[in-house]
């Protein structure tokens, strides 16, 4: 197997230093035949750059597939706690509001949406499902427009009660 060079870029992970980037692909390059490996490229790329955020979704997302939920939740928290940080709000997701949102900076506000997202999801796949009810209630409230998918965990909410 060979690995990505940096300039084919197969995934777009916006604008993140150049070593950063390479994890991350590499990451994406292994995932399929050696998660382990990929996820020691994400974590690799968190400790390295802990303010990069797409670093934390790809590594929840690797848990996530691998049906590590609680290591995908603790992930999640982390990305949600670093981007709260650099968004100027509290890591509390509960207390976020659409005005606060709003004036927030793009990429840390997008991301906080994201990662509550990636919350409800996990928590509904850990069997928690009160705890992903409030955080899809949550980020309804947040994103009326429904632009990062919120409707898919509310889909898979709905087939728990039926």
């Amino acid at each position: 197997m060979t690995l990505p060079a940096l300039d084919d870029d197969l995934v777009d992970f916006g604008d993140i230093p150049a070593p950063i980037n390479a994890l991350l692909q590499e990451g994406v390059y292994w995932h399929p035949a050696d998660p382990a490996r990929a996820r020691a490229c994400f974590r690799s790329a968190i400790d390295l750059a802990p303010d990069v955020l797409p670093s934390y979704r790809c590594l929840f997302k690797a848990h996530n597939k691998q049906r590590d939920f609680a290591a995908a939740y603790a992930v999640a928290l982390e990305g949600l706690g670093r981007a709260a940080m650099q968004a100027g709000m509290s890591p509390d997701w509960s207390t976020w509001t659409r005005p606060a949102l709003a004036a927030a900076p793009t990429v840390p506000a997008r991301f906080l949406l994201h990662s509550l997202k990636a919350v409800a999801f996990i928590e509904l796949r850990r069997g928690h499902e009160s705890a992903s009810r409030a955080a899809l209630a949550h980020l309804q409230a947040l994103d009326p427009e429904d632009g990062v998918g919120a409707s898919v965990i509310a889909a898979l909410l709905d087939r728990e009660d039926a």
